[in-house]
């Protein structure tokens, strides 16, 4: 990797969640000799403070608001094939609904809107972006897209938006995207073209470009190939593991914990908030049914909500290491609290 993708790298993960020093710590912890010291009794003895203090304080910063459910790829690592959920977008009505509900209540900073569904699906995105643009204009906003349909007028709207970060999801080469993804990659690739050509010719800084890939068994053998195509064309490239989704999908993963296995309380449950189409507060993006809701957001406050009985013991849980709850006692991601609280 050149020293100029670094600094573009750089520039990139300054603007996000944590900056630099998350990616810093995550890429001194996994990839360096010092994976050797994480979770050692030195490690967990700083690290078990840090997570005690940060336990204490509730304060969900993060936002993924899934806009809608319905998607047209058919991606092999994903369960939306088999998810039963009814297939529907969030109405506009419903979409600040939801956002009143909890903007009062939390110290929002970023907003995502993702979810088990292609955001680009939802006619309506624009008209959604922008009231969040108008009525929360410090909110950073991002969006994750298999880009199969930014058509050009889609982009040139984008594009007078206020957005964070566009992660554009293609998961693999010419060679494996269609069948990892079941989509065209001439016209997947032609429409982020596109997009990046106007970027360019308009002068925008933002929305930040991340193109990302998940690296399964399908797609291990393109990856250089991969980073070599896109990382001369936006602002950063991402290959990270897959989940299995509580052990709805066999992803066949192909790479393996860097350090020895220590599961800490998740730092999701007190950092984000996930939504799904209907206002359902989950506990995490992991619950693709949506079997585990805490309450209603069109219909309740956030408070109401992160107060009830019923959240308050699953955070009660997790802190006494308690990992019994359905989704987490499948969960294959658990690996990252062992990082994931230094941020």
């Amino acid at each position: 990797m050149d020293l100029k993708y670094l600094f573009k790298e750089a520039r990139y993960y300054r603007h996000l969640d944590g900056g630099l020093w998350r990616i810093g710590v995550k890429y001194l912890f996994a990839k360096t000799p010092l994976r050797k010291i994480v979770n050692t009794c030195f490690y967990n003895f700083f690290y078990s403070k840090i997570v005690k203090l940060k336990i204490k304080r509730q304060k969900p910063y993060i936002l993924h608001l899934e806009n809608t459910n319905i998607c047209n790829a058919k991606c092999i690592m994903c369960p939306h094939i088999k998810m039963k959920r009814k297939k529907e977008i969030m109405s506009q009505k419903d979409f600040e609904k939801i956002i009143e509900n909890i903007a009062p209540y939390a110290p929002i900073k970023y907003v995502t809107i993702t979810g088990f569904g292609e955001p680009l699906a939802d006619k309506n995105i624009i008209e959604k972006i922008k009231y969040l643009n108008e009525k929360y204009p410090n909110y950073k906003i991002s969006i994750y897209t298999n880009a199969s349909l930014l058509t050009k007028e889609l982009t040139e709207k984008l594009l007078r938006l206020k957005i964070l970060k566009i992660n554009f999801s293609i998961n693999g080469t010419k060679k494996s995207y269609k069948r990892i993804m079941d989509l065209d990659y001439d016209s997947t690739v032609a429409n982020i073209d596109y997009f990046l050509k106007r970027k360019k010719e308009l002068g925008k800084k933002f929305p930040l470009t991340n193109v990302s890939a998940m690296l399964i068994k399908d797609n291990k053998n393109d990856m250089e190939d991969f980073k070599k195509y896109w990382m001369k064309k936006v602002d950063s490239v991402m290959i990270y593991l897959p989940s299995d989704w509580a052990g709805a999908v066999d992803v066949g993963v192909v790479d393996k914990v860097p350090f020895r296995f220590k599961r800490w309380p998740c730092s999701v449950l007190w950092k984000w908030v996930s939504i799904d189409v209907n206002g359902d507060l989950l506990m995490c993006c992991r619950d693709y049914e949506s079997k585990i809701v805490f309450g209603n957001l069109k219909e309740q406050n956030l408070s109401e909500v992160l107060g009830s009985k019923k959240w308050k013991d699953l955070l009660k849980n997790q802190a006494r290491y308690n990992f019994n709850t359905p989704i987490c006692n499948k969960c294959d991601n658990c690996f990252d609290s062992s990082l994931d609280w230094w941020n």
